[in-house]
């Protein structure tokens, strides 16, 4: 494998990671370092390890902005651990310059950033410039849209290089994130959980489970607090359940914290409970909808199935023709799962269940229906072929 595959396959990883990725889930995941690592000796694993930091350094030189951090493993900050990432929106478009048509020509314009010599640069028209923000405006006004914060980025990329009052009727475009109000019941919740947490107290709530579109009520014994995926998340032994169950802290209402005793504990934490257990999982496998999770098989297409692989998504059922793979999921949050399939636009396929496959099915008409109102609404006419 030369170098420049092995550079990708690094990019590629720590791209498609959310948290951190440390030294050993690097040396695991990436093909070129993994099989010295896992089977070598321990002279050929420090070369590896060498290898790797090569590799980080040439990459920072060429202006890859791979980035060392420290960050905690548990909701207590008392363990610490080093981390590299590489987040996607230090990642930057070509410099945007228009291209002017004649009869426009005489519009002025505010100064903008000019790119330096050497940088690359992409042309547009005006109209072209005019309809890709009026497009990403749309796209982040959708509240549950999976490419929302994708478009909030692109459009202050695009900002940067471009004048967005220049392309639009003169209002004022503002992506602002709504929802203040429940960002504050949610910081309420968190603050009534890592108190209850740190006392050891048991916590009532009322749960919305969004496969099976049902309220339940809740008692659990917290564990511990994840930040993952953008969302926070509830750890902790769940009586329902009379197991550890994670919840999206989000979907909890009437939250109340056990006021008896309360200088005594309602419960201890297993010896054996680790959170880092429960941490870097895909938001899919995080959740508590149903009991035991959903076993997914999909197909995936070439390429898709080569960034399956190394994104380690799933687990190998199947290899077929013409470089195409059957992988399995276990999913807990159905509709997570079904917004990453329907990301791949087509080059992944749910197999099993045919629910499943349903449901992928009424999403992307929900989808096409926000853009096309003559495209069929889900449960309609063509769903089975869409």
């Amino acid at each position: 494998m030369n170098k420049v595959q092995r550079w990708l396959d690094l990019i590629a990883y720590l791209l498609s990671r959310r948290t951190p990725a440390t030294v050993d889930e690097i040396m695991e995941a990436v093909p070129a370092y993994a099989e010295r690592w896992r089977e070598g000796t321990e002279r050929e694993r420090e070369s590896v390890r060498r290898m790797f930091e090569r590799d980080k350094d040439e990459l920072r030189k060429l202006g890859i902005p791979i980035q060392t951090v420290t960050y905690t493993i548990t909701s207590y900050g008392t363990e610490e651990t080093q981390g590299y990432r590489l987040s996607g929106k230090d990642f930057y478009l070509p410099y945007l310059r228009i291209l002017k048509e004649e009869a426009r020509a005489g519009r002025r314009r505010r100064a903008r950033p000019q790119p330096a010599a050497g940088d690359r640069v992409m042309a547009l028209k005006e109209e072209e410039a005019r309809l890709a923000f009026q497009a990403l405006r749309r796209t982040a006004d959708v509240p549950d849209s999976p490419l929302r914060e994708a478009a909030r980025s692109a459009f202050r990329k695009m900002a940067f290089d471009l004048d967005p009052s220049a392309f639009h009727d003169g209002s004022v475009i503002f992506l602002d994130a709504p929802g203040r109000e429940e960002a504050e019941r949610l910081r309420e919740r968190l603050r009534a959980l890592s108190t209850a947490l740190l006392d050891r107290k048991r916590v009532r709530f009322l749960y919305h489970g969004i496969y099976r579109d049902e309220v339940t009520e809740r008692d659990v014994a917290p564990y511990g607090l994840l930040f993952q995926h953008g969302n926070w998340y509830l750890v902790g032994h769940d009586a329902l359940r009379d197991a550890v169950r994670v919840f999206r802290v989000s979907r909890m209402r009437d939250l109340t914290v056990n006021a008896k005793s309360p200088a005594t504990p309602d419960y201890e934490i297993p010896a054996d409970f680790r959170l880092e257990d429960y941490a870097n999982r895909e938001a899919w496998e995080l959740g508590s909808e149903d009991e035991k999770p959903i076993r997914a098989r999909v197909l995936f297409r070439f390429p898709a199935s080569l960034l399956a692989e190394r994104q380690r998504r799933g687990r190998l059922e199947e290899e077929r023709g013409g470089g195409a793979t059957v992988r399995v999921f276990d999913v807990v949050q159905v509709d997570p799962f079904l917004r990453w399939i329907l990301s791949l636009e087509g080059d992944a396929v749910i197999l099993d269940p045919p629910e499943l496959a349903d449901a992928l099915r009424r999403m992307a008409a929900a989808v096409a229906a926000l853009y096309d109102p003559a495209a069929p609404r889900a449960g309609g006419a063509g769903e089975r072929d869409g």
